[in-house]
């Protein structure tokens, strides 16, 4: 995946950009994106239309069970030891992780605090349990995978509040995982990226000191869709889209973007349910004025839904000097790094966080 990266200057910024390991034209999807989404233009005729008046629980049942699916390989089964405990969370729920470290860890570790991806509504520990094991394998560290509750069935600020404790749990017991608490980073993808960025962002409300890195992949970080100086929404023709893609690329696009678009926001009704305002920072971190963050990480693919609210993000906290590292895969779309052993760029990506952490934390 080091062959052929290059740095690219986007308004100033510099963004590592990671080419398809094949090669191809500008705007080419990767070869087993294409592959596995190669139908979906055919397939898009004859999938039924959304019913009207569904309640908020039926109408996310078809994207649950498709994020509660497991779409990469088991490459890391050895040299990782899993012990699982429970923390409480503000109302008393105990809350599940699971923790991960070598069979021959060894003492005064860096810790990241894991949270998963799936809109708030889907996904799960085990969908991003070898991303945590490759993280694993890559540097000797400690890994906190939370189980948080999922919506709608649960609200803001429950989910919030449960990767809260769960950090505070790992910063406060640091010692007794074998981590070093003054190298605590949190990360997350999509849904969890947006729990990554308002956990940092909280951390730095509350003066408590905590978040040192967090690692942000393709993060939802503008539910509210309000207007900013680097985003100013989405514009599909901005894609770099190649003439032999383009059909199943607009496809990807328009399926993934309905969720986020149109006159309901399905994250806000999820997630949110009127408990917090869409445009808070903790629901929406890209309107924050990112002062005193931490190091940051942001990564994402050129074709995803959320590039152009994640390049703001990264536009947006290099002009406030927050110390940064921005990677962007080409070829690729939403969801790609829980594909590991599927998508070279999932174990690619998990090198890049534990080569950023080696650097920042030694």
């Amino acid at each position: 995946m080091k062959q052929g990266q290059r740095v690219e200057f986007y308004k100033g910024l510099p963004v590592l950009v990671k080419p398809i390991p094949e090669g191809g034209q500008p705007g080419d999807m990767d070869p087993r994106l294409y592959k596995s989404m190669k139908m979906m233009p055919l397939l898009s005729h004859f999938l039924p239309k959304p019913k009207k008046g569904l309640s908020t629980l039926e109408k996310i049942q078809p994207y649950r069970k498709m994020f509660g699916q497991y779409k990469g390989d088991i490459v890391v089964s050895e040299g990782v030891v899993t012990e699982e405990v429970s923390v409480p969370s503000a109302d008393g729920y105990m809350v599940p992780v699971r923790i991960y470290k070598r069979t021959d860890a060894g003492r005064e570790l860096p810790i990241l605090v894991y949270y998963h991806g799936g809109g708030f509504f889907g996904g799960g520990v085990q969908i991003v349990e070898q991303m945590c094991k490759v993280l694993v394998a890559n540097l000797d560290c400690v890994v906190l995978n939370v189980d948080y509750r999922l919506c709608p069935e649960a609200h803001y600020p429950q989910p919030f509040d449960d990767c809260w404790y769960a950090t505070r749990w790992a910063w406060e017991h640091a010692e007794e995982l074998g981590g070093d608490r003054n190298k605590l980073a949190v990360a997350g993808d999509s849904a969890g990226g947006n729990l990554a960025a308002a956990i940092t962002l909280r951390d730095r409300d509350e003066g408590t000191g905590m978040v040192k890195l967090q690692v942000l992949l393709y993060p939802a970080v503008n539910i509210s869709g309000q207007h900013t100086a680097f985003y100013q929404g989405v514009d599909y023709e901005k894609y770099r889209r190649s003439p032999r893609h383009k059909r199943v690329l607009d496809c990807v696009l328009k399926l993934m973007g309905s969720m986020l678009g149109g006159e309901e926001n399905l994250l806000e009704q999820v997630y949110l349910q009127g408990y917090l305002p869409v445009d808070s920072i903790y629901a929406s971190p890209l309107l924050d004025d990112f002062h005193a963050l931490p190091p940051t990480m942001v990564i994402f693919g050129e074709h995803d839904m959320l590039a152009f609210e994640d390049i703001a993000y990264a536009l947006t906290a290099h002009e406030a000097k927050v110390p940064l590292q921005t990677i962007v895969y080409e070829g690729i779309s939403h969801g790609f790094a829980d594909q590991i052993g599927v998508m070279p760029q999932a174990e690619d990506c998990m090198k890049e966080i534990a080569a950023y952490m080696q650097t920042l934390f030694g």
